[in-house]
């Protein structure tokens, strides 16, 4: 029996791009000539929490964090978020695109998608990875992420894309937008020319970096929507280079929204309050019975003594109080089953604070319960999100190719749809995906 033909497919996922901007996009260039003409879905429902990592995890298995195991960025962990970001990909508890794609025989690339080091079916990788390590450089670094030899000499052969001040041994702060972008979109294109591959990830942050720091609307919004409008002539041009544009769906998409805020609140602090949280003059914990981690506009409880149910009804009935007041920061006290049942979101979490709407959660445990906003976490800037993803502007999600149907217009689908809709047009299986694929686009 004749196998059939395989498919290719490019997935360009440029973060918190969301509905409105398509409208200035259609006016450019290179958006008219590789997407134009193409399928769209007006708007995307999210997941939650609304935030890079599960969404990007969401976005290529077709899961929800409940059966993905990722509902943060970080770990759980009273650290540093810098020591818990979750760069890996053996994190993941389900078949994701890749791997279904090479059991079928493809070919597979991601650059920067989040999740994904040291993916095993990946044959060239760049992860979402930075220099964590005090010595590191861009070869040690990512090849701790897994890129393999020839992707590695592919970074070094771009590094005069980033100043010199961003590859310095010991640099931390890799990820400097827009200079990361055009570095990392570089080596995508390379990646194209070099290996041809069928199966293509890239994603870039520029567009959620400048939401962070400006607020989500705005006209420093336009110069940045032309750099996104580049990029897809970038990627579109390195397929005709290797005469496979015609052979390709193109789909842009993004992750979540934004919303702006207007201040940060500490709820580690109100739990210290309560008697169940106690923390030195660095704010480091030295005891504790709860414990919030941010998820930026939604905020995870944690018990240290998950069994521990008189701490459990004495902590809920608190948060529902301080609800209540109206001046704590958020509008919903979710237990954990509630969100499983309402957002497929589980974890080892006893409860979510969900955002008033204008304020983000921080993890500090000192100082005042406002702190001001601060550009140098996304969580803290002048917008940011990780709230229910049903608020705020939405998620893009646009196709053009051999194997869309042009013109096709939709209202809204899910997040958890867009994975399946690749395994159906390339013709693989994602047993355990939750969504669907997107039939009214695919020919």
């Amino acid at each position: 029996m004749k196998s059939p033909e395989k498919k290719r497919i490019l997935v360009f996922s440029v973060d918190a791009l969301v509905s409105e901007d398509i409208e200035y996009l259609k006016t450019l260039p290179n958006f008219k000539k590789y997407l134009g003409g193409g399928a769209e879905v007006k708007k995307i429902r999210s997941i939650y929490p609304s935030v890079t990592y599960p969404a990007h995890v969401t976005m290529a298995t077709g899961c929800y964090p409940e059966k993905t195991g990722v509902n943060s960025n970080y770990s759980f962990s009273l650290d540093s978020k810098e020591d818990s970001w979750l760069w890996f990909s053996d994190v993941i508890r389900v078949t994701d695109i890749f791997t279904a794609a090479h059991r079928a025989g493809y070919t597979t690339a991601s650059v920067f998608w989040p999740v994904t080091g040291k993916h095993p079916d990946i044959d060239w990788l760049i992860d979402e990875y930075w220099m964590p390590r005090p010595d590191d450089t861009l070869r040690s670094s990512f090849e701790r992420a897994g890129s393999s030899p020839e992707v590695l000499d592919i970074i070094e052969a771009n590094r005069g894309l980033l100043p010199p001040s961003y590859v310095m041994t010991g640099r931390k702060n890799f990820c400097i937008h827009p200079a990361v972008d055009d570095f990392l979109l570089k080596c995508c294109c390379d990646i194209i020319r070099r290996f041809r591959p069928e199966v293509t990830f890239v994603h870039n942050g520029n567009i959620d970096d400048g939401r962070h720091k400006n607020g989500v609307f705005g006209d420093w919004l336009y110069p940045e929507l032309v750099r996104v409008d580049e990029a897809i002539g970038d990627l579109g041009r390195s397929l005709e280079a290797i005469g496979e544009l015609e052979n390709t769906d193109f789909f842009l998409v993004s992750d979540h929204g934004q919303l702006d805020i207007k201040r940060t609140i500490k709820p580690n602090l109100l739990l210290s309050r309560l008697g169940l949280l106690s923390a030195d003059e660095k704010g480091r914990v030295t005891e504790w019975k709860a414990y919030c981690r941010s998820n930026a506009m939604s905020s995870l409880v944690y018990l240290h003594d998950p069994d521990d149910r008189e701490t459990y009804d004495y902590l809920y009935r608190e948060l529902c109080r301080m609800r209540d007041e109206g001046i704590y920061g958020f509008s919903e006290v979710l237990t954990r089953e509630e969100t499983v049942g309402r957002e497929h979101l589980d974890g080892g979490f006893a409860f979510c604070l969900e955002s008033d709407g204008y304020t983000s959660f921080s993890d500090s445990c000192r100082g005042s319960l406002i702190a001001p906003l601060d550009l140098s976490d996304f969580r803290f800037g002048h917008a940011t999100h990780g709230y229910l993803p049903e608020k705020g502007p939405q998620p893009v999600f646009c196709a053009k190719g051999p194997h869309i149907r042009g013109g096709v217009s939709l209202d809204s689908r899910r997040l958890v749809d867009e994975a399946p809709t690749y395994a159906r047009l390339l013709g693989v299986r994602l047993p355990e995906a939750q969504g669907s694929a997107i039939e009214e686009i695919l020919k």
